[in-house]
């Protein structure tokens, strides 16, 4: 048996630290098969190239089922996983009208 038998979630989380895995992000088949190897070799098993590969068909399809992966097109699928969102990004704000910025430093004078 091996260490993905039914931990999804801390796997997961092991290829997000190897990919750009964001929520609505791309993920491609291999991603799964060599983060498979990896995540096995962790945890102190080695997996084959085979049996990754037959590895990673179980886990998208339990991740499809489940909602997590949407495919996109054969070999990619799109990660639909609210816990790996980005933080939002806000824009600086703007300066409030009949507040004047700080003055500008005066350059430094040249000493040559």
């Amino acid at each position: 048996m091996t260490p993905l038998s039914n931990d999804t979630t801390d796997f997961l989380r092991f290829l997000k630290t190897r990919f750009h895995l964001y929520h609505c992000s791309n993920v491609f088949f291999r991603d799964f098969q060599y983060g498979i190897m990896a995540y096995a070799e962790e945890k102190g098993t080695h997996v084959s190239y085979a049996k990754a590969e037959e590895l990673a068909k179980e886990v998208i399809a339990r991740l499809a089922a489940a909602g997590t992966l949407k495919a996109v097109k054969p070999g990619s699928w799109m990660l639909n996983y609210d816990p790996f969102r980005k933080p939002p990004v806000k824009p600086e704000a703007a300066p409030k009208a009949g507040v004047a910025a700080a003055p500008a430093k005066p350059a430094a004078a040249s000493t040559t």
